[in-house]
């Protein structure tokens, strides 16, 4: 059985969302959550002393509701749940003890995989997410280990073997500090996760009709998500040519110096970078074989994402001081020029005048805004720095 799409899996997928709201990064890492999820285990890359497997964590971040990223995200779930044999899906808060009988008893060949769909990560995970345990159990289960004993109350001891599951989730940066605690940045969760965030549409449409053209597209990729579901397994193998591309990152990489909130994501992203070129390897051909063009799209995709990931992270950790510093930056990002009087009159019920004054000034040397002074010398004017 041959493949129907014209493009690769992920850039039909790309071109059948073109007539859609929300940003092209969204549908584009929604995809890959959809690969990742269809063929669980069945490709791997052996990797020094251990395996990797393609399974990937992803948060859409936005601030706004005009990036439609739950709309996003529902778009891809209906393709999902649309092929023949979908993975086990969980789109609803489920109790960790819930999760682990779900994975228990929806084994497929021996194996337990499936996807988290949550448009609004803090309402899967709930506001007790540390006390419930399931920020620890997904951090132990991103790496799909062949074996996990977990204890539950009402079953006692648990054991779950060759565990996959990926992620695609959405929130704000707002309800994402509820979803996920400041500890989870130190306990590795938060490292396992590719923040995709945004801050504008793709483009305003207001009236649309889908197209015979989009339906076609649309079978295409149920059709073709179907068959890599069916027919992709086995080990994945790097060309010669990607070897030396990803060999040359690596070296240029090693001596680079990170902040220590982020290091942890950077001190695996070698293994992350190998999980989405592989999704797109597949996304390209059923030949389980990288090339240098894969290492060099997942690189320029994470690289994309990374420009924003600090900020997402301070915003994880941020003292209620540092929430109300991140509302003010909000304010000055969304306008993208803005005067001193104007950002009073749009902040006054976050802070007043003397706070924000002193939040300007942590902003400034912080390198996250500049301040420009008018030609009358008269007004002081804010922008995000660089921009």
């Amino acid at each position: 059985m041959s493949r129907q799409c014209k493009l690769s899996w992920v850039d039909t997928y790309i071109e059948y969302t073109r007539n859609q709201e929300s940003p092209t990064a969204f549908h584009e890492w929604t995809s890959m959550c959809l690969l990742a999820s269809v063929v669980g285990r069945n490709i791997w890359i052996p990797r020094i002393k251990y395996t990797i497997f393609p399974n990937i964590f992803v948060i859409l971040v936005a601030g706004s509701a005009k990036c439609k990223k739950s709309t996003s995200i529902k778009i891809g779930e209906k393709i999902l749940k649309s092929i023949s044999e979908p993975p086990m899906i969980f789109a609803q808060r489920v109790t960790t003890e819930a999760l682990i009988e779900a994975l228990e008893e929806n084994k497929i060949e021996g194996s337990s995989s499936g996807i988290i769909i949550a448009d609004e990560l803090s309402v899967f995970m709930g506001i007790g997410s540390r006390e419930s345990g399931i920020i620890p159990m997904l951090t132990t289960l991103y790496d799909s280990p062949e074996e996990w004993t977990y204890h539950t109350r009402s079953r006692g001891k648990e054991v779950l073997k060759n565990v996959t599951l990926t992620i695609l989730a959405g929130t704000t940066k707002v309800w994402l500090k509820s979803a996920v605690p400041v500890d989870a940045v130190a306990g590795g969760f938060a490292s396992r996760i590719i923040f995709v965030y945004q801050e504008l549409p793709n483009r305003p449409i207001l009236f649309y009709d889908e197209t015979s053209e989009e339906i076609e597209i649309r079978r295409q990729l149920i059709h073709d998500l179907s068959l890599i579901r069916k027919e992709v397994k086995g080990v994945l193998s790097f060309s010669p040519e990607a070897k030396k591309v990803a060999q040359t990152w690596y070296e240029e990489e090693w001596f680079k110096v990170r902040d220590e909130k982020v290091d942890g994501y950077f001190s695996r992203k070698h293994d992350t970078m190998f999980k989405v070129a592989a999704l797109l390897s597949i996304s390209e051909s059923s030949t389980r074989v990288i090339e240098a063009h894969h290492i060099k799209r997942a690189l320029g995709m994470m690289a994309e994402n990374e420009v924003f990931m600090e900020s997402i992270i301070s915003s994880v950790m941020s003292s209620a001081v540092g929430d109300t510093t991140e509302k003010i930056l909000e304010v000055i990002r969304r306008t993208g020029k803005i005067s001193h009087s104007d950002l009073l009159k749009r902040s006054w019920r976050i802070a007043d005048a003397q706070t924000i004054s002193l939040m300007l000034r942590t902003l400034i040397e912080g390198n996250e805004i500049e301040e420009i002074v008018s030609s009358d010398n008269r007004t002081r004017i804010y922008k995000i720095k660089g921009r």
